[in-house]
C-alpha cells in the first residue's frame, strides 16, 4: 500500500476537519475539546486553520496518506512564534492504520520539520491515564518530566509532559 505524508495544501479544510472529527470520535479525551463542539464549528473556520497550517513558519500539519485516502495527522506549532517553546499536537492515525510504523514517521515529519525551524527542545502533553500515548512517545526518543497540567478544553483530565532533543534527528 503507497504511503505518503505531506503538509497539508491551504484548500484542505475539507481533509483537516475529516481527520480532526474521526480523532475525536476514536479519543475523545485525548485533544481537549469534545466531537460535539468541534463538529459544529463553520467551514470558515477550518479554512482560516488550513490555510495558517499550510503556509505559516511557526505551525504546519502533516497528513498520511494511505492508496491517496488521508489517515492520519500531525501538528507542529512554535506557541507565540518562539524556537523555546515547540509542540507537536493532535497527533492521530485511524486505527486500521495503526502498528505499522505509520504514527513513528508523522511525529517524525512534524519533529524533522520543527528542527528546521531552529528548534532544539520539542514538546508534547500527554494524557497522563493514556499508556499507550505515553509509550509511542517514549519509543520514539521523548521523555516524560514530573511536569503536569490540566488539559485546556477540559479540566477534568490531567496531561504529563514529554520532550525530545532534537540533537536525536
Amino acid at each position: 500500500m503507497q504511503e505518503q505524508i505531506q503538509r497539508i495544501k491551504s484548500d484542505q479544510a475539507d481533509v483537516l476537519r475529516g481527520l480532526r472529527l474521526s480523532g475525536l470520535q476514536d479519543a475523545p479525551d485525548a485533544f481537549g475539546r469534545r466531537l460535539a463542539q468541534v463538529s459544529e464549528r463553520p467551514m470558515t473556520y477550518w479554512e482560516d486553520h488550513v490555510r495558517r497550517y499550510a503556509e505559516s513558519e511557526h505551525s504546519a500539519t502533516f497528513v498520511l496518506y494511505r492508496a491517496g485516502k488521508p489517515v492520519g495527522m500531525a501538528g507542529a506549532y512554535l506557541e507565540g512564534g518562539r524556537r523555546d517553546h515547540a509542540y507537536i499536537c493532535n497527533m492521530w492515525v485511524d486505527p486500521a492504520f495503526r502498528r505499522g510504523g505509520a504514527g513513528a514517521r508523522l511525529v517524525d515529519t512534524a519533529n524533522r520539520w520543527l528542527a528546521e525551524q531552529g528548534v532544539e527542545r520539542i514538546n508534547a502533553w500527554v494524557v497522563e491515564t493514556n499508556e499507550p500515548a505515553q509509550r509511542f512517545y517514549e519509543n520514539l526518543g521523548f521523555i516524560a518530566l514530573d511536569h503536569r497540567r490540566l488539559m485546556p478544553g477540559n479540566p477534568d483530565i490531567e496531561e504529563i509532559l514529554m520532550v525530545f532533543d532534537t540533537a536525536l534527528l
